[in-house]
């Protein structure tokens, strides 16, 4: 994810660590204009607080479903960014999948290792 503009927390590029429930910062300052250009210039990029990046490693899933795993995969992704959706409207904050997007340029602004994908950015800010 992508912070620019959260009260009692660093501008910079996190990735959230679930096992242990806990974001790490993995690079300083703010990527929004960077993200912006990644998803084609789309303004809810740019004017937003934070940019949450759905992502995958397909391997996970696919070495145990075979192919069948990229769909449970985006299923999955599809039920998180609904759940995003819900968490958004009851702090009274807005939110939108953004699909359109350079994955390679979001993969390097991220620092995403090669077998990580982006699939969604999820902007989210007040309305």
């Amino acid at each position: 994810m992508a912070v620019s503009n959260v009260k009692g927390v660093t501008k910079g590029v996190y990735k959230y660590k679930p096992h242990e429930h806990e974001l790490v910062k993995i690079k300083d300052g703010n990527a929004r204009d960077e993200l912006t250009a990644a998803a084609i210039g789309q303004t809810c990029v740019r004017e937003s607080a934070i940019v949450i990046v759905l992502s995958a490693v397909y391997e996970r899933t696919t070495q145990r479903y075979g192919d069948r795993g990229i769909r449970y995969v985006q299923m999955e992704a599809g039920h998180a960014a609904q759940n995003l959706y819900l968490q958004a409207l009851s702090l009274n904050l807005g939110t939108v999948v953004v699909g359109a997007l350079k994955d390679q340029e979001v993969r390097k602004i991220l620092k995403m290792p090669d077998e990580e994908y982006p699939l969604y950015l999820m902007p989210v800010g007040k309305i």
